[in-house]
């Protein structure tokens, strides 16, 4: 038989698998909709130069496209994130009302190394609003985040920025730096944590700042926000751009001052998201334990951004280009590596999408009649339709993870009585053949307690 091999990057997701990665996706979704944002579907094949219009040739996300041409051999691309299709689909229907919130969960594509975290097919969890500059869209979404992951149990911290602060805090270290200069200086600041001291100061040497002028930016950059503020206030060189930036954070502290997602907050000077299409707020979330432990081994998460976005002013607008403006804020949830979390904290047996397998002993009718008033109710069932012995059915349930089974046969049809059996412990509990409420509540109130 002929093998074929699965792309390096790219997964296959067997049932005990893509059920977990459906919840998470259930989980998020929901939390979207509480919060206004509604869902939009986009193309995953675009023309290319749609895809390219974000970037100049020779850019690095471009040579990771996927490229392809149709019959009238136009040039298309897969999409490489859903950012791009977002504008396409603001520009292409200007009748919506702005303010407008979407949410989109979809496959995009890059054809580029791949490594831990870093696939060539995989799923982002987008959430996008354009039309405000108002600071309250930043505080919905620090409270949206801290409620998403919350609702999928995991102890998270909102690391936030602003990166018109941080343009500031490099003019009051050197005020005649050039615009690619900051920029490049910027870039550093995103490695602000991660790099060791040498290597940084080599990095800063080299966008032209002295030694002094990196001790007095790594001070800034150690700094909470009050202390920041304290000593930008006193720097004449100060840029308008750095002023709006200290405004803009302490507005999103004004609103933030009582929400339970202030507790999860945490002031992080040195936090750019390295790419500059970011105008203005910025976040990463992480795990506050970062230390994964599944069995005896434990994973390291601590460096790793579960979800990240913020402030893009200029996208849009430049995008469009009619003369007005389109001010936007947006993030994305990470499902590949909140999957990773969460497959590898799990201690349970294999999830299953069933809630009660049925084993017809010759009652393959009632059976029928049995399960369909079940499904009626809401309950997940399935009928064994393999003709094979109980106890390979038994086993074959114990397989895939099915919490309830019951056997059904002629004397329990003639006594209208049925008994379910809890995989997990053993135990049955009888009722009666048609008392299918009975049956559901059992059910639901059990699962409850696993």
């Amino acid at each position: 038989m002929r093998e074929f091999e699965t792309l390096k990057g790219t997964f296959e997701y067997l049932p005990d698998k893509q059920i977990l990665r459906e919840r998470i996706k259930q989980i998020l979704q929901s939390t979207f909709i509480k919060y206004g944002f509604a869902p939009v579907e986009t193309p995953i094949v675009c023309m290319y130069d749609l895809l390219s219009s974000k970037y100049s040739e020779g850019a690095d996300i471009l040579e990771e496209l996927y490229t392809l041409s149709d019959r009238g051999k136009r040039k298309l691309g897969l999409r490489y994130d859903l950012t791009v299709a977002f504008c396409k689909l603001i520009s292409s229907n200007k009748s919506i009302a702005l303010p407008f919130k979407r949410y989109e969960i979809g496959k995009v594509f890059r054809d580029g190394p791949v490594r831990t975290g870093r696939n060539r097919e995989f799923t982002q969890c987008d959430v996008d609003l354009v039309g405000t500059k108002s600071m309250l869209a930043e505080a919905e979404y620090m409270q949206m985040i801290s409620e998403a992951y919350r609702n999928l149990d995991l102890d998270i911290v909102i690391k936030f920025n602003n990166r018109k602060l941080l343009s500031g805090i490099i003019s009051c270290v050197k005020s005649d730096m050039a615009e690619e200069d900051i920029k490049r200086c910027i870039m550093i600041i995103d490695k602000f944590a991660k790099l060791p001291e040498k290597e940084l100061k080599e990095q800063f040497s080299d966008c032209g700042l002295s030694d002094e002028q990196y001790a007095k930016l790594r001070i800034l950059l150690s700094s909470d926000f009050k202390g920041l503020c304290d000593s930008l206030s006193s720097c004449t060189q100060l840029s308008g751009a750095g002023k709006e930036g200290i405004k803009e954070i302490s507005e999103l502290y004004s609103f933030m001052e009582g929400a339970p997602a202030i507790e999860c907050m945490e002031f992080a000077p040195y936090l750019a998201r390295g790419i500059d299409i970011y105008t203005g707020t910025v976040w990463e979330v992480y795990l506050r334990d970062g230390i994964v432990r599944s069995g005896s081994e434990a994973i390291d998460f601590t460096h790793t951004s579960i979800g990240g976005g913020g402030r893009y002013d200029s996208i849009i607008t430049s995008f469009i280009d009619d003369g007005n403006e389109y001010p936007a804020v947006g993030m994305t949830f990470g499902l590949d590596v909140i999957y990773e979390i969460l497959k590898r904290r799990s201690v349970q047996k294999e999830n299953s999408f069933i809630d009660l397998f049925i084993i017809p002993m010759d009652t393959e009718k009632e059976s029928f009649i049995l399960a369909s008033n079940l499904r009626l109710l809401g309950v997940k069932v399935e009928i064994e339709k393999v003709k094979r012995k109980v106890k390979k059915s038994m086993e074959f349930a114990n397989k895939s993870g099915v919490p309830y089974v019951c056997v059904l046969g002629k004397d329990e049809c003639e006594k209208n009585s049925v008994n379910v059996k809890d995989m997990d412990s053993g135990v049955q509990q009888s009722f009666g053949l048609f008392d299918y409420e009975g049956l559901k509540q059992f059910i639901v109130r059990q699962a409850d307690l696993h």
